[in-house]
């Protein structure tokens, strides 16, 4: 019964780590169709109208090595909040926790 507490626990806690994940990722993939004003750096674009997301993409591009880093935590909270669940399913599972089909009625 306790490996059934940490199964479900191990499931939740992977669910939720999910949401930031999704949340980026639909952040991500949506495009926002405005113009915006070049103004960066590269000279030849400067002062042309685009789509916010090229703009974004000439500034990642520039900034690479610092994007993969700052995004790769969320990639791994679905993980580490499974292994939480994991573990807390554990813990009470030693304190005498469990799920459990049977309904006894005392008379």
């Amino acid at each position: 019964m306790v490996r059934n507490l940490v199964v479900v626990l191990l499931l939740f806690g992977f669910i939720v780590g999910l949401v930031p994940l999704g949340w980026y990722l639909i952040g991500e993939m949506t495009t926002n169709t405005s113009g915006v004003v070049y103004s960066g750096g590269y000279e030849p674009l400067y002062g042309v109208t685009m789509s916010e997301e090229f703009v974004d993409s000439m500034n990642d591009s520039f900034n690479r090595r610092t994007r993969g880093l700052s995004t790769l935590w969320l990639y791994l909270v679905p993980i580490a909040t499974a292994a939480l669940g994991a573990l807390t399913g554990i813990v009470l599972g030693k304190f005498g926790f469990a799920l459990t089909r049977r309904r006894t009625r005392e008379v």
